[in-house]
């Protein structure tokens, strides 16, 4: 049962860094118009193309960890935790801020999953 949590770990921490990635590099995105122009900058851009491969990967690993896991257990450790990398990068990389009300809110959810996965 470990290898599933693993994986499942796995796709959580691919999937925190490839949100982090893709926030990276659409900071440097020009204004564009057109999908033309949107395409060339995710081509041309190392951060959000290493992202939209980690959320690929995450894909494969979430969906195997599912095959052992209840969706029920899998879905909030998922969110929760990806959601304690987001905030992370946010605060350190993108300097972000981060008020009480949204820590508040931020615990609601972490106490809500240790509930469900019980």
């Amino acid at each position: 049962m470990m290898i599933w949590y693993g994986l499942l770990a796995v796709a959580v921490v691919f999937n925190g860094v490839a949100n982090i990635l893709m926030k990276a590099g659409m900071r440097s995105a020009p204004e564009v118009t057109g999908a033309g122009g949107i395409m060339k900058h995710y081509l041309t851009s190392w951060p959000v193309m290493v992202g939209l491969l980690l959320f690929a990967l995450n894909v494969v690993a979430y969906t195997q960890a599912l095959s052992k896991i209840p969706l029920s257990v899998a879905y909030p450790i998922m969110v929760s935790l990806t959601g304690v990398i987001v905030i992370s990068g946010s605060l350190m990389l993108f300097k972000e801020e981060i008020g009480w009300f949204q820590w508040f809110g931020f615990a609601l959810i972490l106490g809500g999953v240790v509930c469900v996965t019980r």
